[in-house]
């Protein structure tokens, strides 16, 4: 019985060509890395850690805080370990992901500061490792099962596809997760954390069967000069006006919609809802993930992307809208049918985009460059989000970050039409006139 999911059937049979510079890689390979993503994101603690620290005395403020260390630690590992992804190998990045998220985990069972703070500072370098790693994984599967003469618009159709359809592992994984972490923490408040550490520890083993996924480049002596390596990847960035936007963009979204998402928990526990219910709602958010996120490849091929990504935001911005009003059952819909669906399907859109247009070689720095403005974002945002609620209610709240998210994506379609014009002034500018 083959166990290879299906849509990574064809790009393992292109990592066997010889003409691939993944040539001598096993059928193995691809189902490592399916392994691999349901293990590592098998998040038995993802819905229910706010409650937990709650319950141990932390105001949302003080959860603010720890969120705001993670980020801290996020933001500071952010390129130096896109810079390891691309220059040491993929698979090295996906190995110290795995080291640093099953201590983040066991430090959770101490619910001191100190070792609350630490686990976020583990947490925040094992994100930053696994970062953009993933994406030029599946980047590569795509480019190879497309073939050597594909244009970049095969390419990017294909990738939107694959990593559509490997979100849909992770969101399985997360659904699980996600559906059995109120009655784990309802049993025993050790178990969620101990299972999420159990399951990352394992993810390591599919990993070593991978090649190292270091991309090919002519300069081999960049290896030793990171600095180099590194502005390289902010020139591809400045140089496209449309890819700095794509990640000011990214950033934007990811922060208002994980700020929004987590506190969630407490808005929910606020109106009632117990533990083991907040559990249920947020794996079948999971599984409605799940289905979105199968749908995307067909939306993107038929929707023009200019078209498709702000309208996404201004999904996201309408849920949000959804669920500041007074009324409960609106307020689920909104952030089950609305908010979690346009953000499941703006995920897979807006990477296919970034990754177009990103350098091969730089590629895990170029995606380091969008996680790290998240995680600058998210150093301000949780924790003021979490003071205002001392101030104002959920639903003022989900308001204001709603409004703030519109305006937001409004000011970066300026700024990107303003340099492109701003640039093809200056290139005008430089060619001489015909006399």
């Amino acid at each position: 019985m083959n166990l290879l999911p299906a849509f990574l059937r064809p790009a393992v049979r292109a990592v066997e060509s010889p003409r691939t510079p993944l040539a001598g890689a096993t059928p193995r390979w691809g189902r490592a890395f399916s392994v691999f993503a349901v293990l590592a994101n098998l998040d038995t603690d993802n819905a229910i850690w706010l409650i937990y620290l709650a319950t141990r005395g932390y105001s949302p403020l003080a959860i603010g805080l720890f969120e705001m260390v993670f980020h801290i630690a996020k933001f500071v590992a952010e390129v130096p370990t896109g810079v390891f992804a691309d220059l040491v190998g993929r698979r090295a990045s996906l190995l110290a992901a795995c080291g640093f998220g099953v201590a983040s985990a066991l430090l959770f069972l101490v619910p001191t500061p100190q070792m609350i703070a630490l686990s976020f500072v583990c947490s925040g370098i094992s994100w930053a490792f696994k970062g953009g790693a993933q994406e030029a994984v599946v980047w590569t599967l795509a480019s190879e099962s497309a073939g050597a003469l594909a244009d970049a618009g095969a390419v990017a159709s294909r990738y939107s596809r694959l990593y559509s359809r490997f979100l849909v592992l992770t969101l399985i994984a997360a659904a699980l997760g996600a559906g059995a972490s109120g009655f784990l923490l309802h049993w025993n408040t050790t178990l969620p954390f101990v299972i999420r550490a159990v399951g990352v520890a394992l993810a390591i083993v599919p990993l070593l069967l991978m090649p190292a996924l270091r991309p090919a480049r002519a300069d081999v002596a960049e290896r030793f000069h990171p600095l180099a390596h590194i502005r390289t990847g902010l020139g591809a960035a400045w140089r496209s006006p449309l890819l700095l936007g794509l990640l000011l963009l990214s950033a934007l979204e990811g922060t208002v919609f994980t700020t929004s998402n987590y506190y969630t928990q407490l808005y929910f526990h606020g109106l009632g809802f117990s533990a083991a219910l907040i559990g249920v709602i947020f794996g079948v958010g999971a599984v409605l993930d799940f289905l979105y996120t199968g749908a995307a490849p067909r939306i993107i091929a038929r929707v023009r992307r200019r078209w498709l990504i702000p309208g996404l935001v201004a999904g996201v911005s309408l849920g949000l809208l959804l669920m500041s009003g007074a009324q409960p059952v609106v307020g689920l819909v909104g952030f089950l049918l609305i908010f979690r669906a346009s953000d499941a399907l703006f995920v897979p859109a807006i990477s296919t985009a970034i990754n177009a247009r990103a350098p091969e070689a730089q590629r895990a720095t170029v995606l380091s460059l969008e996680t790290g403005l998240f995680s600058a974002e998210m150093i301000a945002l949780f924790p003021l989000f979490g003071l205002g609620l001392s101030h104002v209610s959920y639903q003022q709240a989900y308001l204001g970050v709603g409004i703030g998210l519109s305006l937001g994506g409004v000011g970066i379609g300026a700024l990107v039409w303003g340099l492109r014009r701003w640039r093809s002034r200056r290139v005008h500018d430089t060619i001489p006139a015909r006399t």
